[in-house]
């Protein structure tokens, strides 16, 4: 390579730093700990659990360096939501400590896969939000997410 061919591969490097071009982050030490969020509806939920943790109960959600990128994601994807656009709301791993976590125990209600008329939801006591939440992203069976349900206290007969 000649030197002039040198000075402006380094030139376009420089320039290319300067110009805020991102850069290859390095992935998180296996067994990190970040943030998880799944979403429900027009909502979401967050719990602290490692990368492998995550992509266990969301597959293909997609990750992020810091939760502020993740929450420009999330409002862009409200945002076109309200526009009736088809932009894919996502749930995803954050390489940062959770903001909020919601970890009180409830009662988590599914739907039931051969519902009677006197019984239509399975519930089951003492689970968190983020867990109902992720069980629920994870029925392949027929059964809708949006047929969960979670509130804070003990199951009600």
């Amino acid at each position: 390579m000649s030197n002039a061919m040198r000075a402006a591969a380094a030139a376009m490097v420089l320039c290319m730093t300067r110009a805020g071009v991102p850069t290859a982050r390095a992935q998180p030490p296996a067994g990190a700990r970040g943030c998880c969020c799944v979403i429900s509806g027009g909502s979401y939920v967050c719990a602290s659990k490692t990368q492998a943790e995550c992509l266990a109960i969301q597959p293909a959600a997609p990750t992020f360096p810091k939760m502020a990128d993740w929450k420009k994601a999330w409002d862009e994807g409200v945002a076109a939501s309200k526009a009736q656009e088809a932009k894919p709301m996502h749930g995803g791993w954050i390489d940062e400590p959770c903001a909020q976590v919601e970890a009180r125990p409830g009662c988590c209600c599914f739907p039931k896969l051969h519902p009677t008329a006197t019984e239509r939801v399975d519930c089951k006591p003492s689970m968190t939000e983020f867990d109902c939440r992720a069980e629920c992203s994870m029925f392949k069976d027929g059964r809708l997410p949006s047929g969960c349900t979670w509130a804070a206290g003990g199951c009600q007969p």
